[in-house]
Order: structure tokens, then sequence, then C-alpha cells
């Protein structure tokens, strides 16, 4: 908002200050004429009375008695001879026939003394000329200040809309779709905003309809995969002695079984995308025992690694409210994450906090590119580019664990373990108890 102000305010000074300057000459020239002749009949009176004094006078004396009545005005009295007068020449003819004429710049006014080669001057600003200019300055002032709140009010209402923007823009980055930026109707970013929401309806009309295509493409290969799989194992039980036809058979069955498992996460990966509501599914449990269970029953089907859990002694009985369903398919896919990249050792950490805590798994592998971190929670990503049976996984099983994670009101991130290989950390609210 201040940036705002700051700049509104500076471009209206500048145009209160340039204005007058690029204006100003303009109106001058103008009205040059107008404000000579009115100069002209306000002297005209004091030329006659001072020039009638002079003439009942000796022409030598003229000049000390204009210094006898210069006190009694307010702008300066002079004597010039005709020949160092700076008037135009078309104002010359006028002068010699006695009429009262200004100088070049039309700050001094002149009128011949008689038939004498002498004039009187007047020297400006005459009365008035410096009223007009204050007057001009306090008008400028009270400008400059009611145009202040005006501005300020304008920037206030202009900054709360441009908020709004910048907090939904970042709803909807995070994955809400639903934010939509609310305005009133008098609004100045009224058209920019509803721009904003017409390309975010459009947007979440897009995604949707994408989701609901790849769940229906989902749910439909399961019923040619499910008859493939029967029609294999009818062939299967009718081939007795041939080794090769039953290994094929056996490898494609391999395949199916690889295809119905892709299909399984992609259904997952939907369902969480859907973001449904946590408040039913969100049970009070003991976090450290039901993280005891997960990696027991890893371990015994991960064995040519090795299986290291940590925590501190005072939180064995912490109790934290998750989905232990849900959770678990995250934790398990991090912990078999980590057993495909790991060299040896796998470490587990717990740490509770105040209002969140964490749920550390490490690994000594090669770890993964500071490049890459974001990317790897991406659906279908994976950082060989292979998709073969052999390298596992499909690409789908971080990006699940995240949808998992946010589904918690929650986050996972990936860094560089202690063991100089790959750290995820999943952070989670606390809920009271």
């Amino acid at each position: 908002m201040k940036r705002i102000f700051i700049t509104i305010y500076i471009l209206l000074l500048f145009a209160l200050i340039t204005i007058p300057f690029a204006v100003g000459p303009i109106v001058d020239h103008i009205f040059k004429d107008e404000k000579l002749n009115a100069d002209r009949e306000l002297a005209r009176g004091t030329f006659s009375l001072i020039a009638e004094r002079l003439s009942g006078l000796d022409e030598k004396t003229w000049k000390k008695e204009l210094e006898k009545l210069q006190p009694r005005f307010g702008y300066p009295l002079g004597l010039y001879k005709l020949d160092d007068l700076e008037i135009e020449k078309t104002d010359k003819k006028d002068f010699i026939n006695g009429l009262i004429v200004g100088g070049k710049q039309n700050t001094v006014l002149f009128m011949r003394l008689g038939k004498s080669d002498m004039a009187l001057a007047m020297g400006g600003p005459f009365p008035g000329d410096d009223l007009d200019l204050r007057a001009v300055l306090i008008f400028l002032g009270l400008v400059l200040v009611f145009l202040t709140l005006p501005a300020l009010a304008w920037t206030f209402f202009l900054s709360g809309d441009i908020k709004k923007i910048k907090k939904t823009s970042a709803l909807f980055f995070a994955g809400d779709y639903t934010a939509r930026v609310k305005v009133s109707r008098i609004s100045s970013m009224g058209h920019v905003i509803l721009g904003f929401n017409n390309m975010a309806q459009k947007t979440q009309k897009l995604l949707e309809s994408q989701k609901e295509l790849a769940n229906s493409v989902s749910h439909e290969i399961r019923t040619p995969l499910a008859r493939i799989k029967f029609s294999l194992e009818m062939l299967l039980d009718s081939i007795h002695q041939d080794f090769y036809e039953k290994n094929y058979i056996f490898e494609i069955g391999k395949d199916v079984e690889e295809i119905e498992s892709l299909v399984n996460e992609m259904l997952t990966y939907a369902k969480f995308e859907r973001e449904p509501d946590t408040s039913a599914g969100l049970f009070k449990n003991e976090m450290v025992s039901w993280l005891k269970t997960i990696i027991n029953a890893e371990q015994k089907s991960i064995r040519d690694k090795h299986f290291c859990f940590k925590i501190n002694p005072e939180t064995d009985r912490f109790v934290a409210g998750f989905e232990p369903v849900y959770l678990g398919w995250a934790v398990r896919n991090l912990i078999r994450n980590a057993s495909r990249y790991a060299d040896r050792n796998i470490e587990i950490i717990f740490e509770p906090g105040k209002h969140t805590c964490f749920i550390h798994v490490d690994d000594d592998g090669p770890g993964i590119p500071a490049g890459a971190r974001d990317q790897i929670f991406e659906p279908f990503f994976r950082l060989d580019g292979s998709r073969h049976r052999e390298s596992g996984g499909y690409g789908l099983g971080l990006a699940i664990a995240k949808r998992i994670a946010i589904w918690h009101k929650g986050s996972i991130s990936v860094g560089t373990s202690p063991l100089k290989g790959a750290r995820f950390t999943m952070e989670l609210p606390v809920v009271p108890r």
C-alpha cells in the first residue's frame, strides 16, 4: 500500500508543480496585453500627480523630489533619459505622444514628462500582484492537501484489491482451485478481478474434466484386466508340460499385474486429488507406537537394509490426530523409496513439536539433485526416466504421499540427510487432545 500511495502522490505532486510552469507562459502570453492595460489604468493617476508636481520644479531637482516621494510608495520610482529606455519599438510612438508604455519585461511602466527628454518610471510588482501570487500559492497548497486525501483513500482500496488477488493466487497455486476473489462492484480493478475469476473457473473445469477422464479410464480398464487375468489362469491350467509356454503366460500375467498396480495407484492419486474433508477421518493415535508397527512390518520385507528408528523417550506416548491407513500408506512409500536407493542404512526419525510434528526418512544413497527436488513430487516424474518393472514404481508414489500430507493439512519436502543421501520430511499439524 505504501508503495502505491507514494507513486500516486509523487505523480500528482509532479503534475501540480509542472502544470504551472508549462501553462504559465501560455497564459501570460494570452493575457499579456490585458495585464499591461490593467497596470496602465492603475498607474495613470499616480503618473499624472507626480508629473504635475514635477512640472512646477526645475528639471535638475526632479531626482531629489522623487527621492522625497519614494517612501510614500510601495514600489520604486525613477528617472531615465529617453535614450536609455528599454521599450519595444512598437511602443516608442505612444511613448513620445505621452502615453504610458511598458518595458520589455512588463515589470516597469514609463511615461514621458511633458516635452522633456526624461521619462518617469514606476517599477512593479504593483499593488495586488503580490497578493495574486500569494493567493495562487495558498490555492495550490490547499489543492495539494485535498488531493492527498482522495489519493490516500484510492490507494487504500486499490491495495486491498491487490492483496485479495495476491492471496487468492497463492491459494490457487497451492491447489485450492475453488478460490475466487471477492470484490465490490465499484472497485477500480473490477475488470481485472473478473478476468482472474473467469480464468480460475476455466482452469478448475479443465482440471476437473482431466481428473474425471483419468478416473473413468482407470475404472474402465479394471474390467478387461480382470478378464485377461482370468483367461490367463484358464490357459495356464490347460497347459501341462510345456515349460516355455507356461513361462510366456507367466510373464504376460506379470505385465497384467503391473498394469493393474498402475491403475490402482492412479485411482489412489485421483482420490486424494479431490481433497476430501478430513474432519471425519482424523483420529487420535499414539504416533510412536503406530510408527513402530509400520517400520517393523517394512523391516521384515526389506531384509537387505539396516533400519534405525530414532525417537525421544519422553515422547513415546505422543498423541496426534491423523488417519492411520492413509498416512501409513505415505510413510510406507517413503520407506520403500529409501530402500530402493539406500546403499545400506535407513533411518526414521520422529520429532514432536508444540504445533507440528516431523517424520524424517533418511537414506545413505546418492540423494536427490537440488534441481529436481520440486519436480520429484509431480505425478509420473522419475529421475532416471525409466518405467520398467525392475526399476520399481511409476512415479506416482511420492505424488500420492504429497497429496496425503496436504490432505492432513501438512506438507512434505526433500533435502540432504545426515547420512549424505536423501531426507524426506513430512510435517503434520498437531491436533489438540
